[in-house]
């Protein structure tokens, strides 16, 4: 009997793991991608429409949709009032608060080269939160050193601060992880929960400092809402998320090339320091606008990035629009839940958010722990 050597039996197994990789590899088409979120997105919005406190008909909603608010009954009217009022705003500002976070998730996993990064994970978003709390407790005694000409301006303050604190926590991750290669690393996680730690301490001092009304204001950054939704906030959101993306094929270029490593994208001929401030900055301004307008809310750079790069693959041409209807659907999906879920009572959508991540989070470590000990 011929047993076969070990040399005339690994081509076959060669070839089968190659074929495997190959299966692996394959992905879906970007457009069919495409598709079925914006079919997703339209769903979701219509039901999003229907359901509430008062439970409309497809043929209300498309009354109030297309014709105008003369062209109604009496008893339609305050239909109308009701879908462009209350449930409008709010379907579209979660969407755009999605879409914001998610885009941030994809822009820090590509800049720390790690795709179990999320704003909130490091410390981005608690950093936001905690400026932006810091302003509703001090802003009276802050405006006294401003102009006259920025009295009533306080909203936009309250971005300013939020966009601060997020920059500042991520330029002091891009120092920390600079200093250990440029990547991800153990002393970046360490630095992200002393991030979050301190941000926790500080919170309950502030809670320790605020009056009534204060307290309650800072109860809403720490489980967050779309309750607040209005638009003039989609007005100023939206322009934000509009400026990002006009840098979105610069990004997906830079990013892409510093998942090579900083010295291979700098000898390629990419200016790889201004694509990281670059990145920083825009990350921080996405997460920093709307942690400041509906609270914190975690997770969701976390799981639409990596659902949609093991579809799409790692390239950032695709992963950047893409994450931007990821995002809208996801927020959308939990903005509903949230208003559905318990009622009459209305759930934070940061407990939906933070229910939904935490469980996938935990299954993306046991995940990468069984594929290790595979290769083992």
């Amino acid at each position: 009997m011929i047993v076969p050597s070990p040399e005339t039996s690994s081509p076959i197994i060669k070839n089968s793991g190659e074929e495997k990789k190959k299966k692996k590899g394959r992905k879906v088409p970007p457009i069919l991608v495409f598709i079925v979120l914006a079919v997703g997105l339209f769903g979701i919005g219509i039901l999003s429409l229907k359901f509430g406190s008062i439970q409309l008909s497809m043929g209300e909603i498309l009354k109030v949709l297309l014709l105008g608010q003369d062209s109604l009954s009496e008893l339609e009217v305050p239909y109308s009032v009701l879908v462009w009022n209350l449930r409008m705003p709010r379907l579209l500002l979660s969407m755009i608060v999605g879409a914001c976070l998610a885009s941030a998730g994809v822009c820090i996993q590509g800049l720390f080269r790690n795709p179990l990064v999320e704003p909130g994970f490091i410390g981005v978003s608690p950093g936001a939160a905690l400026a932006a709390s810091t302003w509703i407790v001090f802003s009276e005694k802050i405006l006294t050193f401003f102009p006259p000409e920025l009295k009533g301006k306080e909203s936009y303050l309250l971005q300013l601060f939020a966009f601060c604190g997020a920059l500042a926590v991520s330029f002091f991750l891009h120092l920390v992880s600079k200093r250990e290669g440029g990547g991800f690393s153990l002393v970046l996680v360490l630095a992200g929960i002393a991030v979050n730690a301190t941000v926790v301490s500080l919170l309950g001092f502030l809670s320790y400092l605020a009056d009534d009304t204060q307290l309650r204001n800072l109860t809403f950054w720490s489980l967050g809402s779309m309750a607040v939704a209005s638009w003039h906030k989609i007005y100023l959101l939206g322009f934000v998320l509009l400026i990002v993306t006009f840098f979105f094929p610069v990004l997906a270029r830079g990013l892409d090339a510093l998942a090579l490593g900083e010295a291979e994208a700098f000898h390629t001929g990419f200016k790889v320091r201004r694509i990281r401030n670059l990145t920083i900055v825009l990350a921080s301004l996405l997460v920093g606008v709307s942690i400041s307008i509906c609270g914190n809310i975690a997770f969701v750079g976390l799981i639409v990035p990596h659902i949609l790069r093991t579809v799409l693959g790692p390239g950032h041409k695709t992963l950047l629009p893409a994450s931007l209807f990821g995002g809208a659907l996801l927020m959308a999906i939990a903005d509903l839940a949230a208003r559905t879920v318990a009622f009459p009572s209305e759930l934070p959508i940061g407990i939906i958010a933070a229910g939904i991540g935490g469980p996938f989070f935990l299954f993306l470590i046991l995940q990468a722990k069984r594929r290790e000990g595979e290769f083992r």
